[in-house]
């Protein structure tokens, strides 16, 4: 018994660790990493040459990165301490950053954080049904112990830059077939 907490020990220590690790590096990339994504996404939907390395394109744009991250994270927390819906709706509100971002590289994250929630005026129900469309699927995903949504989640993101396209274009949102993407 005396040796228990010692192989405990041994186990856990690097792997909290590793996972403190990784929880610091995926706070600090997430914001750009989102931005490469997006500018990927929207150069998927425009039919325009796409590379591995225009994932990580944003990357000169670290601090932008994350203070969009940050700024988003920390609005939607606050509006949640109020209540959950507020929070869950300032989050729809939010959802166009990174693709406003990849698209305006000169703007600020505050700046991008303010035209999304502009753009995003009389438009969050309909993110909502979109976003509800996955339910299903995501269910689904469940009984692949999640495996699925390695599928599923590029579909998605696929499916909300179709929709800051229509969005931009003024047209009412509404879906879209995205072609696949060839390397």
């Amino acid at each position: 018994m005396d040796g228990l907490p010692t192989v405990l020990r041994m186990i856990l220590v690097p792997v909290l660790s590793g996972l403190g690790i990784w929880g610091l590096l995926c706070f600090l990339l997430g914001g750009t990493v989102e931005l490469g994504h997006a500018e990927f996404l929207l150069r998927q939907y425009r039919g325009e040459p796409l590379t591995f390395d225009t994932l990580f394109s944003q990357f000169d744009r670290f601090g932008t990165g994350f203070a969009q991250k940050f700024l988003r994270t920390l609005y939607v927390f606050l509006w949640s301490l109020l209540l959950v819906i507020p929070g869950i709706v300032k989050s729809f509100s939010y959802a166009m950053t990174p693709f406003i971002l990849a698209e305006h590289p000169e703007m600020t994250a505050s700046q991008a954080i303010d035209a999304s929630k502009a753009m995003m005026d009389g438009h969050k129900m309909d993110l909502f049904l979109l976003q509800l469309t996955f339910i299903g699927w995501e269910l689904l995903c469940g009984f692949t112990l999640g495996i699925g949504l390695l599928f599923l989640n590029p579909y998605r993101n696929a499916a909300t830059a179709v929709f800051y396209e229509n969005l931009k274009k003024g047209a009412k949102p509404q879906a879209d077939y995205v072609p696949p993407v060839e390397f």
